[in-house]
């Protein structure tokens, strides 16, 4: 490093050591920028944030008579590293995309040749064999034969980076000088060649193996159908972008086996240092260093965590996505404390500016450098084959002791289980097992020690307690959008939150988390694998089960679901459901809801589409009145077909056409759905009606914003109006608003989150609840409120329940979730003052009649309008709570009762 050194920079490398020595599995390293300002007028710095990282690429290297010995993998790239054919004036296009391909390269040579010895060989097959589709020629024909053509030839790339497989290759390909020796050649042939050429075919071919390019793949596809796009005449060849991030997602896949072999391998042990990526020179956006930064900032911000830490120097303006670290004038370690903080927490920001001191270094950071001259990585020893030998002996030690210590009759083992989608499906407490998967279930990891905390007071508590389970889809895969159960989740902890504070002779609610997976995949009988619903059945006597609260979504999954438990005669209280199946005669007599049903959701959205204001400005009637294009799925029988009959039934303000949109179907093309919908909206003059899920929203409205069939000649907005939000959108509208500014949302809600709630009323009640349990700046989202109310509901019927079992002799007063069901029967709950409105459930109303529902529109700047509130409203005085008209003053219509 070039000296003076920037003062303090001591301790910024000591981090810098401390996390390339020994990284810290699961946790994401934030790529970290440095950036020194210029020196003053009439001077000029020795010492630049480029020679810093340059200087600190020396410190990953030992020399030792004239030896020098990499002492982790790592890697040093510039601009100015790419070929001369790379860089020559007006080059083609296809020597821009090379050019970024090159830099790939030379990433990917510098770490193979880097590795440190005794630490094995770098294998990164994933990325080579994306690299090797990208100049691979499959010549013409069906798509099936090019494919064939590109395994083969893949496949004989692959045999170049696997010696031993090439020499059986060589050796079959021998010819015998007789009939029998013929004979076992051609054997030895289909063993050595045939069977493992078609292995790797399929290994190519299964749909997982796309995820070597990260969540935005197309559904149903293979890598195979995929990688023909990307060979030189494939049509995605040129696509700088997706090429990129293929590469790089692949790259990054490599990195995380390589890092985790085996824990039978002594590499295992020898690999505890992240991969590093120095970059020196970052310069403005457009530069190659820049784009490849640019793409894998993009890349960890949403994918698993992956062993490589990039530090570089900033050279031009930040990038927009960075967050530059404030130096801390009164102490020279805040800025490295701040650096040690971001690498061992979960940080916001996936890149980080760290400004170096303009002050040069007297004399510490020279000294510090000089005791201190490479990174301090733990050495190899022979103690590591002692590892690998005695982990197997001691694990297969302990689990012997435990089932001899622990047998069935000391409990149950945790009910948590890994499916084949990646998901963890089951039952926790929140402590018992976990359902987030580390590193991609952030959210859902956090809300399960909340529970595990509010769970422990309840049981200790010295009061009786009863176990309510909310069971709701919490996971999907990766690249899915958040479910939205997971804001019912949090109104439910925040309902067990009131629920166990309140003073006097209350049951304490312990709260356990039940995930059926994606589509409630696994909520009850299926040939997949586990069966949640009965697992949650078979904790109903040890637990204290005495009601079933969320389900969440309305599909033939969730209603086999609740009719298992049902049959198991525990009461089930959903929220967020709106399928009419789910009530109608054909359900089952324990099943309630908080929620409306979609015929009071259609008539609301019919009334608010055929007389408002607000969508009246941006339609054109052009002879059919406000035309409504309806955008539902035909297959989703239980909730979107069924809400778009609905809709279709009691809409009067003009002509409805429709237009299919799939949750889950193979070869849907999204833009052209999109198209179609912008079709119809500019030839009809209408507006959009979602009644799809909210969680293929986003992918929707993408698509629509990219197509320039919706933009209007006038410059008016498109009118979009969705039964409910992404909760993406709802966690952020300002997300919605200006990644899709060609629309003009409008949605419903079960409760008014305008953020302008009366003071004591029950949903500000739950409002600062909420901000007690998650953080003052906290702020609920839309359907929180549902689940909040679904386990009050439970807490009220249960207390009545307690209150008459109870008796001086015995406080605990043992009772059945049965007795919950006939008490919720009859007498039920009666104007219940819920948050999401006036609640009344009985065996006559298995869902609350004229249910309140609004109508809302968010603005940029996060602030709500609620344009339409009707029903029996929670924040009203009595009389004035179930209005009867709504609309802006002078222009009220009657609002469906």
């Amino acid at each position: 490093m070039h000296r003076p050194l920037p003062q303090g920079i001591e301790y910024l490398i000591e981090q810098f050591d401390t996390f390339a020595a020994n990284r810290r599995a699961g946790r994401r390293l934030p790529v970290m920028l440095l950036k020194r300002d210029s020196a003053p007028p009439g001077s000029v710095h020795a010492s630049t944030a480029e020679t810093v990282i340059l200087g600190y690429a020396d410190r990953l290297c030992d020399t030792d008579l004239d030896r020098t010995v990499d002492l982790l993998p790592h890697a040093v790239v510039e601009d100015g590293d790419l070929g001369p054919q790379d860089t020559t004036p007006g080059a083609p296009a296809e020597d821009t995309v090379e050019r970024h391909l090159a830099l790939l390269d030379a990433i990917v040579d510098q770490l193979e040749n880097s590795m440190p010895p005794d630490a094995g060989e770098l294998r990164l097959p994933r990325f080579h064999t994306c690299r090797d589709a990208l100049k691979t020629t499959v010549g013409a024909g069906s798509a099936a034969s090019k494919r064939r053509r590109l395994r083969d030839e893949l496949y004989l790339r692959l045999l170049l980076r696997r010696p031993l497989l090439g020499t059986l290759a060589r050796v079959a390909g021998a010819t015998g000088d007789n009939f029998l020796a013929s004979v076992w050649l051609t054997l030895f042939q289909l063993v050595v060649v045939g069977l493992p050429r078609r292995v790797y075919g399929l290994w190519l071919s299964q749909p997982r193996s796309l995820r070597w390019v990260g969540s935005r793949r197309p559904k149903g596809a293979n890598f195979l159908r995929m990688a023909l796009a990307i060979t030189p005449s494939g049509t995605s060849r040129h696509n700088l972008a997706l090429i990129q991030r293929m590469l790089l997602m692949a790259l990054l896949n490599d990195l995380s086996r390589a890092a985790a072999p085996s824990r039978l391998w002594v590499y295992r042990a020898r690999r505890r240092w992240p991969f590093v990526l120095l970059l020196p020179k970052v310069g403005e956006e457009g530069t190659p260093v820049r784009q490849l930064l640019d793409t894998y900032a993009d890349v960890i911000r949403t994918e698993p965590p992956a062993p490589l830490m990039v530090l570089g120097a900033l050279t031009g303006e930040p990038p927009s996505y960075a967050q530059t670290l404030a130096a801390d004038p009164l102490s020279v370690t805040g800025l490295a404390d701040r650096v040690h903080s971001l690498y061992t927490r979960s940080s916001p920001s996936a890149v980080y500016v760290v400004p170096l001191s303009a002050n040069d270094d007297d004399g510490p950071a020279e000294r510090w450098l000089e005791t201190n001259p490479k990174v301090p990585v733990r050495p190899n020893g022979r103690g590591d084959y002692a590892r690998v030998v005695a982990a197997p002996v001691l694990a297969l030690g302990l689990v012997a002791t435990g089932l001899y210590l622990f047998g069935p009759e000391s409990g149950p083992s945790p009910s948590c289980h890994k499916v084949a989608t990646g998901e963890t499906v089951g039952v926790t407490d929140g402590r018992e097992c976990h359902l987030g998967v580390a590193g991609r279930d952030k959210e859902l990891l956090e809300l399960e020690a909340v529970a595990a905390k509010q769970n422990e007071s309840a049981i200790t508590s010295g009061r009786p307690y009863r176990t309510v389970v909310f069971f709701a889809p919490l996971t999907g895969e990766p690249g899915d959008s958040t479910p939205v159960s997971m804001q019912n989740l949090r109104g439910a902890l925040t309902a067990q939150n009131q629920i166990n504070s309140r003073t006097g002779d209350i049951v304490q609610i312990r709260l356990l988390i039940a995930n059926p997976g994606k589509y409630f995949a696994y909520g009850s009988q299926n040939a997949q694998g586990p069966d949640v619903a009965k697992e949650i059945i078979a904790r109903k006597d040890r637990d204290r089960i005495a009601a079933v609260v969320g389900i969440t979504q309305s599909r033939q999954s969730s209603y086999s679901a609740v009719g298992e438990i049902s049959a198991a005669s525990i009461p089930v209280i959903g929220n967020s459901v709106t399928g009419s199946r789910m009530v109608d005669e054909r359900s089952s007599s324990y099943y309630f809801q908080v929620s409306p049903s979609n015929d009071r959701i259609a008539e609301v959205m019919a009334e608010f589409a055929a007389h408002s204001e607000q969508i009246g400005e941006l339609t054109t009637d052009k002879g059919d009145g406000r035309t409504a294009v309806v955008v539902y799925d035909p297959d989703d029988e239980f909730f979107s077909s069924d809400l778009q009959g609905k809709f279709s039934a009691h809409y009067k303000g003009g002509k409805v056409v429709t237009v299919p949109y799939y949750e889950n179907r193979n070869g849907q093309i999204v833009p052209d759905v999109a198209r179609d919908i912008c079709d119809k909206v500019q030839a009809s003059g209408g507006y959009i009606v979602y009644a799809g899920r909210s969680g293929k929203m986003p992918e929707l409205l993408d698509a629509l914003q990219g197509t320039a069939d919706c933009r209007k000649a006038d410059g008016k907005q498109v009118a979009i109006f969705a039964e409910s939000l992404a909760a993406t959108y709802l966690q952020d509208p300002q997300e919605l608003l200006r990644k899709h500014s060609v629309f003009k949302p409008y949605y419903v809600m079960l409760n008014d989150s305008n953020g302008n709630a009366s003071p004591n009323t029950p949903y500000s009640e739950f409002t600062s609840r909420f901000r007690e349990v998650f953080g003052n700046g906290s702020v609920p989202e839309g359907n929180a409120a549902g689940a909040y109310d679904a386990l009050r509901v439970a807490s009220e019927v249960i207390n009545s329940v307690y209150a008459q079992y109870k008796t001086a002799e015995n406080s605990s007063a043992a009772f059945q979730p049965t007795d919950v069901y006939a008490r919720l029967s009859n007498p039920g709950v009666q104007n219940f003052a819920g948050a999401s409105g006036l609640l009344s459930l009985d065996s006559r109303h298995k869902y609350p009649p004229n249910k309140a529902v609004y109508v809302m529109e968010s603005h940029l700047d996060k602030s709500v309008t609620t344009w339409m509130a009707c029903g029996l409203l929670p924040d009203q005085p009595p009389g004035l709570n179930n209005p009867a008209t709504w609309g802006l003053p002078g222009k009220t219509h009657p609002c469906p009762q």
